[in-house]
């Protein structure tokens, strides 16, 4: 009698410490349900020239540029990508904005790279909070789709990785989110990015 008393003392005390474990995940969890779309209208511009995507982020008009780059672009090449043909580690140029979307803190990096690596190029977008990529994967392979690159491996949790060849030069391009990113300050930060 006083065994069982234990047990279901023990079974009520687990099950409370779940509830708060759930409720403070839940708690931390931050959604950005224009993201893609922010995204896409920024850094998915037609083409591959880098002037676009600043003239894109110029024209939003809700971006400020900050004095530093604080985004650690290295990392971003840190993911679960199958076939790894790229480096993002020699950075010959970047600049770096804060925004909002959906009320919360986002950043815009766009960088080059020195040299002819095969992406010279990047446009990133660097979410801190969200627990996972899932919420993002239907919208971005959409458009990726469109922006002429299709999906490649995911793991569907946490990271999404898209490549192709676009225009007719066939330039390579390379897209990815990856919610386990070592890019920015927090445990919970997301990147999403095309190189191009």
């Amino acid at each position: 009698m006083k065994h069982d008393h234990i047990r279901k003392m023990a079974a009520g005390l687990a099950g409370a410490a779940l509830a708060f474990y759930t409720t403070a995940a839940i708690a931390q969890d931050v959604e950005y349900p224009s993201a893609v779309k922010t995204f896409r209208q920024i850094c998915l511009m037609p083409g591959t020239e880098p002037a676009d995507r600043l003239t894109a982020l110029k024209a939003n008009g809700s971006w400020q540029e900050e004095p530093a780059v604080t985004v650690d672009i290295p990392k971003m090449a840190i993911s679960r990508a199958i076939a790894k043909n790229y480096s993002f580690e020699d950075v010959q140029s970047a600049r770096q904005w804060t925004g909002e979307i959906d009320g919360h803190k986002a950043r815009i990096v766009l960088a080059s790279f020195t040299g002819k690596p095969r992406y010279p190029h990047l446009c990133a977008m660097i979410l801190d909070g969200p627990r996972n990529a899932l919420p993002y994967g239907s919208d971005l392979r959409a458009a990726f789709k469109a922006f002429g690159i299709g999906g490649k491996s995911v793991d569907l949790v946490h990271y999404y990785e898209f490549a192709g060849k676009v225009g007719s030069d066939k330039h390579p391009v390379r897209g990815e989110v990856y919610s386990r990113s070592l890019a920015g300050s927090s445990k919970q930060t997301t990147h999403i990015y095309v190189a191009y």
